[in-house]
């Protein structure tokens, strides 16, 4: 390998780790909630408001962040997860099959804009 093509390689590599990050650290309009793989609600992140799933989970949405504030799952690892309001942060509830993802709905996304 020659010394420019490992330049090369090496920024490829920055470049892909710097577009990541700047997409994951972007923060969020909206929170989708699924229930057994479908949607089952999606809600903005200005709304503050509490959403009860099929009584298994319940999750809150306040301040610009949600989080699952109730689970009747065992483990209740979704729960313990926090509060996201990154672009592509993630709860899940394994157990109830509650899915909790957040995204920006600018129609941009991080490698053109």
């Amino acid at each position: 390998m020659k010394k420019t093509d490992a330049l090369i390689i090496i920024s490829a590599l920055i470049f892909a780790a710097a577009a990541f990050f700047i997409s994951k650290n972007q923060p969020a309009d909206t929170a989708y909630i699924y229930k057994d793989g479908e949607l089952y609600i999606s809600c903005p992140l200005s709304e503050n408001r509490i959403i009860d799933v099929d009584g298994s989970n319940t999750v809150t949405i306040e301040d610009g962040y949600v989080y699952m504030s109730y689970a009747d799952c065992p483990d209740k690892l979704c729960i313990k997860q926090g509060k996201i309001s990154d672009r592509s942060a993630s709860i899940v509830c394994l157990p109830n099959k509650v899915t909790v993802t957040t995204t920006r709905n600018d129609g941009i996304d991080a490698v053109s804009g």
